[in-house]
Order: C-alpha cells, then structure tokens, then sequence
C-alpha cells in the first residue's frame, strides 16, 4: 500500500502549477471578498478531486493491468484509495483554514471562527458524499461512464429526497422544522460543546459514508475484469 501511496502522490507532485493556481484562486478570493467562507469551499473542492485524478490516471491506456502485476491485490489498491481520499480531504480542510485565517490575520479583520470552521466541514462532508458516490461507479463503469452514472446517481438521491420531503409533509403532515427545531432545543445551552457535538457527529458520518463506500468498492473490484 505504501508503493500506491507514493506513486499517487507523485501523479499530485506532477501537478504543482495546478495547486500553485488553486491556491492563489482561493487568496484572491479570501483576500478580495467580503464573506472569506467561499474560499474555504473552494480549496476542499478542488484538493478532494484529486483521488478521481488519480483513478482516471490509472484507468489511463490499461494501466490497471500493470499495477495488478505489481505486489499488491485489488483490495489493497481499492483501500489505498479511500485513505487517499480522506487524506485529501483532510488536506483540503486544513488548507482552507489556514487560508482564511492568514488572510484574516494580515488584513486585520476579525477572523469569523465559526462560519469558517461550519462552511469547511459543511463542504468536506458534502465532498465526502461525492467520493463515497463516484469511487464506487468509476470502479464499475470505468471513468467516464462513471462520472455520468454519478451525475444520474446525485439527480435520483435529490429527486428521491425532495420527494421524501413531500410526502412526509403533505401528505403525512410532519411539521419537520418544528421537530428540527425541537431537536436542536434539547442541545446543550454551550455554543463551544454544541459546535464540538455537531463536528463530531459530522466527522464519524464522513467515515461511516467512506467506509460502506468501500465496502461496496471492494466487492465490485473483487468481480471486475480488466
């Protein structure tokens, strides 16, 4: 796993000009715009791609037959991914707060601690959705018809949840907002043990996301034929 590790990163060191450019997007945008939350969102976005990059580098003229003849099996390589994956969202989110943070510090305005930390781990769930979609699909259909079957996949979850909404609204009359609202009442008064509760939660639920992601990775690699 760790020949994987190295050489997936050095498909990322290949590509320094794109992270010099992504970086110095999201400054810009921290530095310029009046609500550095944006910036944050940008960074998690595109550093967590990077595992897609990778997938689609080895996809790339039958080089996966290549890499199954090197000392290592198909569950190795699919769980390599995932922690790639994490590592990469992991770096994304510290990135962008780090980002926003030095910004804030030089140009001597208050740094909104809160709304920084709630968009980053707002959008690094929300890409660890992506992944935990994608992987699965790229690992089946190959890359492209991959990332159309995520795109279809992302339309039916939406339509299947807005129309879940509907009928738990019209037509069996739950009141969510109140329960929602019920719900959040019954949180301690702490806003600090709050936000801790919340990120906690927000983590284990990226986990839980990757880890039965990969477990449905690992039986389509385990049948697949290259």
């Amino acid at each position: 796993m760790k020949g994987l590790l190295i050489k997936d990163l050095k498909i990322v060191a290949s590509q320094k000009r794109f992270f010099f450019i992504a970086i110095l997007f999201s400054v810009i945008f921290a530095w310029t715009g009046e609500d550095v939350t944006f910036a944050s969102t940008y960074l998690v976005l595109i550093i967590s791609m990077l595992t897609l990059t990778t997938i689609s580098h080895d996809d790339f003229n039958g080089g996966m037959l290549f890499i199954l003849t090197l000392p290592t099996t198909r569950k190795i390589y699919t769980k390599e991914k995932y922690i790639f994956a994490f590592l990469n969202l992991m770096l994304g989110a510290l990135c962008s707060i780090l980002v926003c943070v030095i910004i804030g510090t030089i140009k001597g305005s208050s740094i909104p601690w809160a709304a920084i930390i709630s968009s980053t781990a707002g959008i690094t769930l929300a890409m660890g959705f992506m992944l935990a979609v994608t992987i699965p699909l790229e690992f089946k259909f190959g890359v492209e018809k991959g990332r159309i079957a995520m795109i279809t996949a992302v339309a039916i979850i939406f339509l299947v949840g807005a129309g879940g909404y509907k009928l738990l609204t019209d037509v069996f009359h739950v009141d969510l907002k109140s329960t929602v609202a019920e719900l959040i009442s019954k949180l301690p008064s702490n806003g600090q043990l709050v936000e801790i509760i919340i990120g906690s939660l927000m983590f284990v639920l990226l986990l839980a996301m990757l880890f039965v992601s990969y477990l449905i990775s690992n039986k389509i690699m385990k049948k697949k034929e290259f």
